[in-house]
């Protein structure tokens, strides 16, 4: 008989909660993930789910939040480390794109929590623009190098890049979706696609013709 967890409540068994709805919710689609299942994933009683979390509309919140928070910090690890800057970038690029293959229903819950206009969707958001500012100080080195060209002068570049390089990598994950088989050449294709958007022409063309790293 499936032995469940009672209270007080503790951080543990509400991240087994979050846990185990991640694993569900990157099954099964937002609207089909019922909390029954999550609860018996978790190895906890349904009443327990809802004595942390007062709805499933918190819980689902909560299970995306987890999600942003975690790709938050590799993104501070890659950021934190001793590289050139358009290194960074392009591992934090292949980054989001791995994470997004690998959980593909959950970004896609992502997406529908989104088009909700209720206020309990603006944590998420606000979540999901700290991505971009964690990518700003890569973006500013390079513009403080003159790596970066300087197109429209009502809009710095450096507010536009970090959703290019979002928007870029998503791209690539509906691309496979086609073309399973070639997964490294898109990424690559659009990666020098998003170069060539960015980069001062003199410096694109000098990594193209000599394969010269952006130091």
């Amino acid at each position: 008989m499936q032995q469940y967890e009672k209270e007080p409540k503790s951080k543990e068994t509400m991240k087994k909660i979050i846990m185990a709805g991640r694993e569900i919710l990157n099954k099964k689609d937002y609207y089909e993930a019922v909390v029954e299942e999550i609860a018996q994933h978790a190895g906890v009683a349904k009443a327990t789910v809802f004595f942390y979390f007062k709805s499933k509309e918190l819980l689902f919140k909560e299970i995306l939040l987890s999600l942003i928070e975690e790709l938050c910090e590799l993104i501070d690890g890659i950021v934190s480390k001793t590289a050139s800057p358009l290194k960074k970038l392009k591992e934090i690029y292949d980054l989001y794109i791995d994470f997004q293959m690998k959980n593909t229903k959950l970004f896609h819950s992502i997406r529908k929590a989104l088009s909700d206009v209720e206020p309990k969707v603006v944590e998420i958001k606000e979540k999901l623009l700290q991505i971009g500012q964690k990518i700003l100080p890569l973006i500013e080195e390079m513009l403080h190098r003159g790596l970066i060209k300087r197109i429209e002068p009502s809009i710095e570049m450096k507010e536009i890049i970090p959703s290019m390089l979002l928007m870029y990598a998503s791209a690539v994950s509906s691309a496979v979706f086609f073309y399973p088989d070639k997964i490294y050449e898109i990424k690559e294709i659009f990666w020098k696609i998003l170069l060539h958007g960015i980069l001062n022409e003199d410096v694109s063309i000098k990594m193209e013709i000599f394969n010269e790293e952006v130091m």
